[in-house]
């Protein structure tokens, strides 16, 4: 598996270690519980999987040209691994708030694995440069996207440590 992929796993494992499904789904100020978070995790794993899908079916990347606004997002988050606060995500992959944390744990251990080997097969048939556009950053690579997964789930980890030192 992809260092950074394995990585978001342990990150998860790490975070959530520990709680019940009962406590992992206590909503604290109106944000959302940690099991909520892992869901929103475990949606932008298969929602990139995907994606990634849809371009090998289609035999063709479906990257758009880099803008410089782009280009400079990426870089504050791809290269430097800043994830900024506050941005909301997509309706696609807001939670619902429907499964445990116990089962999100095991769904998103396999969709990592899934997008692991939907980035293999990417590379393999596109090579390095970009192959589909995430819907705010634009164009990633395959390891861009690896990457991005990384960056966003430890800041999404930071924010299940907090929910639970209340």
């Amino acid at each position: 598996m992809h260092h950074d992929l394995a990585r978001c796993r342990t990150l998860i494992a790490d975070a959530t270690a520990g709680l019940d499904d009962a406590r992992a789904s206590v909503r604290v100020d109106g944000r959302w519980s940690v099991a909520e978070i892992v869901e929103h995790l475990d949606r932008t794993y298969t929602g990139t999987t995907k994606g990634l899908e849809r371009c090998l079916e289609a035999g063709v990347p479906r990257a758009t040209a880099q803008s410089l606004k782009g280009q400079m997002r990426r870089f504050v988050v791809v290269t430097l691994g800043w994830f900024p606060t506050g941005v909301e995500a997509p309706r696609h992959v807001q939670p619902t708030g429907e499964l445990s944390l116990s089962t999100l744990l095991e769904r998103a251990s396999a969709h990592l694995a899934e997008m692991d080997a939907a980035l293999l097969r990417a590379t393999e048939r596109f090579g390095t440069g970009p192959v589909m556009d995430h819907p705010i950053l634009g164009p990633f690579t395959p390891a861009q996207w690896a990457r991005f997964h990384l960056v966003h789930t430890r800041h999404h980890c930071r924010q299940i440590r907090q929910r639970c030192a209340l």
